[in-house]
């Protein structure tokens, strides 16, 4: 019976060295590969300092107003390690974020500006009926002609990432 224990118990013992030999060869090469993606894709890290996407705020004349972030795809550099991490974070669709019935009035004479924490390369808005479907997209507030209460998603695109904005708006 002792001889069946020393036994198992060297069988563990040898697992277990193995196993932590091969982590520490793992962590290497993953270093090793990691460096090398870095040198091979230079300039062309998709990735951001900031370990969040940026914050939207919309401007109608002197009203500020708060958007909700949606789903969105994100990369960036960890600070502790110099590695690309990703977070992909998914959503409600806007209809779900947001009750219609809340909207905010919004005069579409006066300047709407969107205000990024940070530029994006490119952004659209949809505009979205209480049913779950986009009605119409645009580029620009000016070209928006649906009025009354909607939900209105922006989706803004950089380079580290995807991410869609929501607010709830009564266009008048």
């Amino acid at each position: 019976m002792k001889k069946i224990s020393l036994i198992g118990i060297t069988l563990f013992l040898l697992s277990a060295l193995v196993a932590c030999s091969n982590s520490k060869v793992s962590n290497n090469e993953q270093n090793e590969i990691s460096n090398s993606d870095e040198k091979l894709q230079g300039d062309n890290l998709v990735t951001s300092e900031e370990e969040k996407p940026p914050d939207l705020t919309i401007s109608v004349g002197e009203e500020s107003i708060i958007t909700y972030r949606g789903g969105y795809s994100w990369s960036y550099l960890d600070p502790k390690t110099g590695q690309p991490m990703g977070i992909e974070a998914d959503s409600w669709p806007p209809s779900e974020i947001l009750n219609v019935e809340n909207a905010i009035d919004v005069d579409l004479n006066k300047p709407i500006k969107l205000n990024f924490e940070k530029e994006p390369i490119e952004y659209q808005i949809r505009v979205w009926d209480n049913e779950n479907n986009v009605i119409a997209t645009y580029k620009d507030f000016d070209d928006v002609k649906e009025k009354g209460k909607m939900i209105y998603e922006i989706l803004a695109t950089w380079k580290a990432g995807r991410v869609s904005y929501v607010v709830a708006l009564n266009v008048q």
